[in-house]
């Protein structure tokens, strides 16, 4: 028996497109056409003049029937703010905003929660928008996993999904090789991610989801049509994942956590 989980990681640039309008009907349509089981979102607005002052988490989990909904808000911008939502079908438990900001840097958090579907203690996730320098990502991931780690039965699946901000895979091969992680890799073309940015012509894999064993990856690609070229500056990300509700295999040990 196994457990599956759609997921989609999207960047929405607070629901401005690359027209300069700012459109959240779009975003609300390309994710009702996705129609995932999980919905991590970036660079969501809240109570902001340049998206009409509207809470933006609220009226994407209104209008797209979410019943479950996670809002770890980062930054603060004329007299609102703005940061990561995590959508899902199936109940949140522990959620938390882990802080990941290294200064002088702009404040960035990980929305950590756990998706409660297939095994026991359900999936942990986290729902990430890393930070510009390469330095400073590799500072925020190994914080983020040391705190995850420190939160995670040995056989609970582990799942990092977002924005990366990272062009190649350098931060892959530093960081996540060594705490068990697997890169969700593009069905066309395997030796990399999917490609999500710039959503008009995208030639680089800045979002990316990561798993750990047990979970196996079945579908990994950047969702391009007419809607997603102009609705964000990124496109979506869709991934399907499964693990088995009963883990009969040996699972990679629990590196200590290592130091920035």
């Amino acid at each position: 028996m196994t457990s599956k989980l759609r997921i989609v990681t999207w960047n929405i640039h607070k629901g401005i497109g690359t027209d300069r309008a700012y459109r959240l009907d779009r975003t609300i349509e390309v994710l009702r056409e996705l129609d995932a089981d999980v919905v991590c979102l970036q660079e969501v607005d809240e109570v902001v003049p340049r998206s009409k002052r509207e809470r933006q988490g609220n009226k994407l989990a209104r209008e797209l029937g979410y019943p479950h909904t996670a809002l770890g808000l980062n930054v603060r911008v004329k007299n609102g703010a703005y940061g990561n939502l995590t959508l899902s079908k199936f109940p949140l438990r522990d959620v938390h905003n882990v802080n990941l900001t290294v200064p002088p840097k702009k404040r960035r958090s990980a929305l950590v929660t756990r998706v409660m579907t297939g095994p026991p203690h359900g999936w942990m996730l986290a729902n990430v928008h890393l930070g510009l320098m390469h330095l400073e990502r590799r500072i925020q991931l190994r914080r983020l996993l040391a705190h995850v780690f420190r939160g995670a039965l040995p056989d609970q699946p582990l799942v990092i999904a977002g924005d990366w901000n990272e062009w190649g895979r350098r931060l892959v091969h530093e960081v996540m090789k060594d705490w068990g992680f697997h890169l969700a890799r593009n069905d066309h073309h395997p030796k990399r991610g999917a490609r999500t940015w710039p959503s008009r012509r995208p030639i680089v894999a800045l979002d990316k989801v990561l798993y750990r064993d047990p979970v196996r990856c079945h579908h990994c690609a950047g969702v391009l049509d007419d809607t997603t070229r102009v609705a964000s500056d990124h496109l979506p990300l869709m991934v399907e994942l499964e693990t088995p509700l009963h883990v009969d295999m040996p699972l990679p040990p629990t590196p200590r956590p290592a130091t920035a």
